[in-house]
């Protein structure tokens, strides 16, 4: 019922989330809940609306709401691309895009949608660091995640990709362990 539906009924929100009917439309009286009135005066529910309400109290996520987690891996090194990929299929419902260049990776924060973006700060063409200012600064896609990752660690380049806008930052190669509690907390 729930990961291609954007809009659900008050019956459907109390199924999902196992109350009774009630008690969601009390939810949606008392303002707790956001809902719309169809003309026929029937209250509505939509998805994003829904998902805003579970985050905010917590409560359990309901299996048939869970979506895939969209990746794009930025990198112009097939050898840590298929690194990543490899760690990255530890991640439930993962599917990953790749782009080899700060162009491509415009192309695919457009048309894949990712949830988060590992970019690698050195790329040929747009730099790590002007696509990362690129998707954060437009607010279709500023709550995209971006890990950025680098073989050339240095603290300037830390403190420039993370000024950039950057929600976390590795240098490679990748400590498996670390790389993946990060994505798992920020697909989250």
């Amino acid at each position: 019922m729930g990961k291609n539906k954007s809009i659900f009924t008050t019956q459907e929100v109390a199924e999902l989330l196992s109350c009774d009917l009630t008690t969601v439309i009390k939810w949606v009286n008392s303002g707790k809940l956001n809902a719309y009135k169809t003309p026929g005066g029937h209250r509505r529910i939509e998805k994003s609306e829904l998902l805003k309400f579970i985050k905010k109290y917590n409560l359990p996520f309901p299996e048939e709401l869970k979506e895939e987690n969209r990746i794009l891996i930025v990198d112009d090194d097939p050898e840590f691309v298929e690194i990543a990929r490899g760690y990255l299929k530890e991640i439930k419902d993962a599917k990953i895009e790749v782009a080899s260049d700060g162009f491509s990776a415009g192309e695919k924060v457009i048309s894949f949608k990712p949830h988060l973006v590992i970019l690698d700060i050195k790329l040929p063409g747009l730099d790590g660091f002007e696509v990362c200012r690129n998707i954060k600064s437009d607010e279709n896609t500023s709550q995209i995640k971006i890990i950025a990752v680098t073989a050339y660690d240095s603290p300037q380049d830390k403190k420039k990709i993370l000024e950039s806008g950057a929600d976390h930052y590795f240098s490679k190669p990748l400590e498996r362990g670390k790389f993946l509690n990060t994505v798992e907390k920020l697909l989250s």
